[in-house]
């Protein structure tokens, strides 16, 4: 994969969009496909607390039917984009239960013309040997990308076990060093959350501080990621969150702590690896907290206006060479 931070433009950091200018020559929307199995997490072990799938459905996802998905999606961005990639967001499309039928739904997705590759959501401690190796195979077999988005969300052990998040960091990393030493053609993409909950004391909610997102950040520029999807912690209904907000203390991040804090994540993040995402949007009414007055694009153009006025760069402060 070729990287690099487009002088050309206004941004101070390397871009998805950036990326799929450099790739494409044109823009490259995704297209979210439900293959209807829920989380597997959630049904074996309660799942994350911070999570309720239905807050991340997009309205056109309505058909069972993948082919239809697929049209309505196109149908839904065709003036935005011109090519697509086909995004198994929702749940766990790659577990055990999962995983044949959304290899089956991806083989199928391959042959559309304006489909330039496939992500799934994905987690470390769910994935088969067997499925890494069809993933692969069909990425050089149709030359269509295959993106593994993988959850992490804290390197902090302490943060993980209060969020249930199933996994710690060290057999996270683990597995992105055995996909990136056995399966060339997978592209990973790793997701981080900021304001999430490290410990209870009394009845108050301590959230991660800012050395913990930090360190964060540095321990995943250590590994061979290729992206990453920075979010804000969305307190939304009908999460395990939800109760815990109502009965504890529970503070979450302000506007403009978020904007110094991203800018100064992304000045820590290794300078070749495409920020895929700045901030989360929960959808519809599905947010109980924060409630930001600024929209998402004016708080994306702040960052940006941040960085510049205080000549960050991304990886201008990250000690690791580039590991690709």
């Amino acid at each position: 994969m070729q990287k690099k931070i487009d002088k050309q433009n206004d941004k101070n950091y390397y871009s998805f969009s950036d990326y799929v200018k450099n790739k494409f020559g044109l823009k490259v929307g995704k297209i979210s496909i439900d293959t209807d199995f829920g989380c597997a997490h959630k049904a074996n072990d309660g799942g994350c607390r911070f999570c309720n799938l239905n807050s991340y459905k997009p309205p056109y996802v309505r058909e069972e039917d993948i082919n239809n998905q697929w049209i309505n999606g196109v149908k839904n961005y065709r003036g935005r984009y011109q090519k697509f990639y086909g995004y198994f967001q929702l749940g766990t499309p790659l577990s055990p239960l999962a995983c044949q039928e959304s290899l089956k739904y991806a083989n199928k997705l391959v042959h559309f013309d304006d489909c330039v590759g496939l992500m799934f959501g994905a987690r470390s401690d769910m994935l088969e040997e067997n499925v890494l190796k069809e993933l692969n195979d069909l990425s050089v077999s149709y030359n269509k990308e295959i993106w593994l988005e993988m959850g992490l969300q804290s390197s902090n052990n302490e943060t993980s076990k209060l969020i249930n998040r199933g996994h710690d960091y060290n057999s996270f990393s683990k597995m992105v060093n055995h996909i990136k030493s056995n399966y060339a053609n997978i592209i990973i993409c790793t997701h981080v959350i900021f304001g999430l909950p490290k410990r209870i004391i009394n009845n108050s909610i301590e959230l991660e501080s800012r050395d913990d997102m930090l360190k964060t950040v540095k321990d995943i520029s250590s590994l061979k990621i290729d992206a990453v999807k920075f979010h804000q912690l969305d307190i939304v209904k009908d999460s395990y969150f939800e109760n815990m907000y109502r009965e504890y203390l529970f503070p979450t991040l302000n506007e403009d702590y978020y904007i110094d804090l991203i800018s100064e994540a992304i000045s820590f993040t290794r300078s070749d690896i495409i920020i895929a995402r700045l901030m989360g949007d929960s959808l519809g009414d599905s947010l109980i907290a924060p409630k930001w007055k600024k929209s998402k694009g004016v708080i994306i153009n702040l960052i940006m206006k941040n960085m510049k006025e205080k000549n960050i760069v991304q990886g201008m402060n990250n000690d690791n060479k580039n590991r690709q």
